[in-house]
């Protein structure tokens, strides 16, 4: 059973470190320069039981924000489904899904429907306020006992764990066939920081001239006061003019091989809705889909 959608919005949370985080009644207030909704948003995980605190610490949020000149975002996590039990149902038992702190089977529902409530609420107040919502995304799992034990290592695939100067360059410019342009110099140092923030591994796919055509950094988690460790896929991209050849699944099978061998109790991910060919590039290799959410953004 994958981790409650409490402890899989932590792990998220730690394996996408922001530049600045900030601590707001409780909620994680992230920013980074405005580079990536995820590292320049709220997360919260406990929400206040009166509308006025929650009132407070949006107002709170916004204030913060206007000082950055950035626009108030939080994540709304949302079940999988119209109960956040039926986005389970699939998932096959494993006791490394288990939350540390040996929590209960009941107390773990009681826990994540009051998770739900409390996102609910805040979902509600934003609303209210004129928030719109964007990036719909499907966080998607699995389990240590389904990750595929027989990929094979490509010989186009290398690993580092560190961020070297070429992925980076690569990934900055993966939109384009020319590669990065003088205007994407001013974000660099706040992509190296994101990137190169925790414990990773930085995966590289090269063509037939040593180049890099697509990569993928993976997050190695292990929560405070837990004996699991966790992976978390995160960029996992092709270049413009590679794309539709079959290399997401290639770098799939090489983090597949290398994350059993590090005997992580499971594997997230986190894909925006309308990127429909990514989620069935995700869905063919075995994740499934636990929990969404989406963005709250207010253009004041």
């Amino acid at each position: 059973m994958p981790p409650s959608p409490v402890e899989l919005q932590r792990l998220t949370l730690l394996g996408w470190p922001a530049i600045e985080s900030q601590e707001v009644n409780g909620w994680s207030v992230r920013f980074s320069s405005g580079i990536t909704r995820r590292a320049n948003s709220v997360v919260s995980a406990m929400m206040p039981a009166s509308v006025a605190e929650i009132e407070a610490a949006v107002d709170e949020v916004e204030r913060r924000s206007a000082e950055r000149w950035l626009a108030p975002t939080f994540q709304q996590w949302l079940p999988a489904s119209g109960s956040w039990l039926e986005g389970y149902a699939d998932s096959p038992s494993d006791s490394a899904g288990v939350p540390s702190g040996g929590v209960t089977t009941a107390a773990h529902d009681v826990e994540s429907e009051a998770f739900f409530e409390g996102q609910q609420r805040l979902g509600d107040l934003l609303a209210r306020r004129g928030y719109e919502a964007v990036a719909p995304t499907d966080v998607l799992w699995m389990d240590r006992g389904a990750l595929p034990a027989d990929t094979e290592w490509d010989r186009r695939i290398l690993v580092n764990e560190t961020l070297s100067d070429e992925w980076l360059e690569a990934y900055v410019g993966r939109d384009t066939s020319s590669g990065p342009s003088e205007d994407d110099s001013a974000s660099r140092m706040v992509h190296r920081r994101l990137l190169g923030g925790g414990r990773s591994r930085f995966y590289s796919c090269l063509d037939e001239d040593g180049n890099i055509a697509g990569g993928a950094k993976v997050s190695l988690v292990t929560p405070e006061g837990s004996a699991n460790t966790y992976a978390g896929i995160y960029a996992l991209w092709v270049r413009a003019d590679r794309r539709g050849r079959g290399l997401s699944a290639l770098l799939l099978d090489a983090i597949f091989n290398h994350v059993v061998r590090l005997d992580v109790s499971g594997c997230w991910l986190q894909v925006e809705e309308r990127s429909t060919r990514a989620r069935a590039v995700y869905r063919a290799a075995g994740f499934s889909t636990v929990a969404r959410y989406r963005y709250l953004t207010h253009a004041h």
